[in-house]
């Protein structure tokens, strides 16, 4: 069996490499499922559909006239040429119909909406709007947990109201304009299916003229539309699982940052040249470089095993600190000199790195009981997780599993 010497800084950075790699990998294949989960897939299949549902309406309406002596019917229906004078109302009747292929939980409005839209006369085609009104005329809560669901409703739509507003805005503007009021029915919901959730819209309208004494009312109709819920939604929309896979992510995120952290620690500078470094730098006003080597047998030599006491000596005597590197890379001699006396501190690259082994080694002890706990507590989350997660796909399957044996059976 190969052991590895992780003393070795060159070994400490390949494993911390690897390592590193490892966690890349997991949270880039996390940040991907929440990408999925965010984004909407592109390539839906239809063997993936959960349920699919239709939305359908239509607006229709009758006009209501006032007694005159040209026409006896109480009211004209709808795709006919109208005398504007002659309208009293014209009753809205808006309906709304939602089919499913399974039972669904579904809350939404529906809402009957008037917009005056006045244009100038010449500009209408252009849509160059001069004067917008909006009224809501009615709006109801839609509620249902059923795989049907239809609605209709009646509203008398008073035309002499947007008139006024349109005759008192031309008589103060002074130009010649044209109004419309279209009347919508906005169907707006939520809904729920299993796991998945799903949001929709659908409305019709109608147009009616008020710059002419003949109009005729345009009628847009929204042709059915269906859509359809996805298996994958089943997870997207599930909350807890996107709640795990964040967890997850944070966790693996702070791995990352940690790895990263102790790869860029093992530079291509050793502690010695990381120490001379930080020493020059900080003392550089005190420190003189000397490119020869000096004797010291004219001179008695007191060794100094600090480099604070040297620093301080220097300071008390008003000498500057003088420097040599005896062996290139290995080896540095900082000395201050007092008449026949030379007082000496060596910096030893031998030495430096003895005493930061036995520093991470003591370090090491301290805190190994701590990372210990730390990758119990990570091991039993991710234990936990696993379970959880497997729970879940689990149920999710039995769920499809039931449909398509129901689907079969019909």
């Amino acid at each position: 069996m190969i052991k590895l010497n992780l003393k070795n800084s060159r070994v400490k950075k390949i494993v911390i490499a690897c390592l590193l790699v490892v966690a890349l990998v997991i949270q880039i294949s996390f940040l991907s499922y929440l990408f999925k989960a965010i984004v909407p897939d592109s390539d839906k299949e239809d063997e993936n559909v959960v349920m699919t549902y239709t939305s359908n309406g239509n607006i229709d309406y009758k006009v209501y006239l006032r007694p005159n002596e040209f026409i006896k019917e109480e009211y004209i229906g709808p795709g006919e040429a109208y005398i504007l004078d002659l309208i009293d109302h014209v009753q809205i009747i808006p309906t709304y119909g939602f089919k499913s292929s399974e039972k669904t939980n579904v809350t939404g409005t529906n809402k009957l909406v008037a917009r005056l839209k006045v244009y100038y006369k010449e500009s209408s085609s252009n849509n160059s709007e001069i004067l917008k009104r909006e009224v809501v005329l009615d709006e109801k809560l839609m509620n249902f947990n059923e795989s049907q669901y239809s609605s209709t409703n009646s509203y008398d739509l008073n035309l002499d109201y947007y008139l006024n507003i349109l005759k008192e805005f031309q008589s103060s503007m002074k130009i010649s304009m044209e109004g419309y009021v279209e009347v919508s029915y906005e169907t707006s919901f939520n809904g729920k299916v299993g796991g998945a959730s799903y949001n929709d819209e659908y409305s019709n309208m109608i147009r009616i003229p008020l710059s002419t004494s003949v109009i005729k009312i345009d009628k847009e109709s929204s042709k059915e539309k269906t859509s359809k819920v996805y298996e994958a939604d089943l997870i997207k929309t599930n909350k807890t699982v996107l709640v795990y896979v964040v967890a997850v992510n944070l966790v693996v995120f702070a791995i990352i940052c940690i790895l990263l952290k102790q790869l860029f620690i093992f530079t291509n500078k050793n502690e010695y040249q990381r120490t001379i470094g930080k020493l020059l730098k900080d003392y550089d006003d005190i420190i003189v470089n000397t490119s020869t080597i000096i004797d010291t047998s004219d001179y008695k030599v007191i060794e100094i095993n600090e480099f604070k006491e040297i620093l301080n000596l220097s300071r008390e005597l008003l000498l500057p600190i003088m420097n040599y590197e005896v062996i290139k890379g290995s080896l540095t001699w900082f000395y201050v000199i007092k008449d026949d006396i030379l007082y000496r501190y060596i910096v030893s690259a031998n030495k430096l790195e003895k005493e930061k082994k036995q520093k991470d080694e003591k370090s090491f002890k301290n805190k190994l009981p701590k990372f210990n706990d730390l990758m119990l507590r990570v091991k039993e989350f991710f234990i936990n997780l696993f379970h959880k997660l497997s729970d879940l796909l689990s149920k999710l399957k039995n769920k499809l599993s039931k449909k398509n044996k129901d689907d079969d059976k019909e």
